[in-house]
């Protein structure tokens, strides 16, 4: 367990559906998923109750080790994994307006820093993205790319302007590839220039 978990990034009050996926994919793995939703059986006969006891602590102690310590309070009292996982699930994924209004809102006032590393840029627009899908919130495809453009610092304004111009706004994969090639492009333009002085 620990090397998958050497992986995963610690539960924080920000990466909550990166972390539940990582988790599932390393309990299903090592066979604990199934404790995420089984109930304590009878506590007889004793062998099976212990039996199923030592398993859902060991997946307790696996859910505890890839939180991050300050999140640990809302699941200190919990006396099962599944208690502990049903805890967490309704601390940080709500789906009501609220989120709904803070993904939206963070989408919109997302806006990639000059200089900054444009494939966590994108990498962020499309955790966003994603996250509003899973609360049943499409967005038109021109409009997610046209967000997309806007997003860029102000030296990407000629690029911006030769994709608005063409006839049809790409999709968003094809968007993503030109946008990463351009800064790349960029990258290795400035090296060239770095190496000539």
């Amino acid at each position: 367990m620990a090397e998958s978990q050497a992986r995963i990034e610690a539960l924080n009050k920000s990466n909550f559906e990166t972390w539940k996926l990582q988790m599932e994919a390393v309990l299903i793995k090592n066979d604990r998923f199934k404790y995420l939703s089984e109930v304590a059986p009878p506590p007889e006969p004793k062998e099976a109750y212990n039996s199923w006891k030592i398993e859902d602590s060991k997946t307790k102690a696996d859910l505890i080790l890839c939180i991050h310590p300050s999140e640990l309070k809302p699941v200190k009292n919990c006396l099962t994994a599944k208690d502990m996982w049903e805890k967490l699930e309704s601390t940080y994924q709500s789906e009501g307006p609220a989120r709904k209004a803070n993904l939206l809102k963070s989408l919109l006032q997302l806006k990639m820093e000059t200089g900054s590393d444009v494939r966590d840029h994108i990498r962020k627009f499309c955790d966003i993205i994603d996250k509003l899908q899973d609360l049943d919130i499409v967005i038109d495809e021109d409009l997610t790319s046209v967000m997309l453009l806007y997003s860029l610092p102000a030296n990407f304004e000629a690029f911006r302007v030769a994709i608005e111009s063409r006839d049809e706004l790409p999709k968003l994969d094809t968007l993503r590839i030109k946008i990463i090639d351009e800064w790349q492009s960029r990258a290795d333009q400035s090296l060239s220039k770095d190496d000539g002085a």
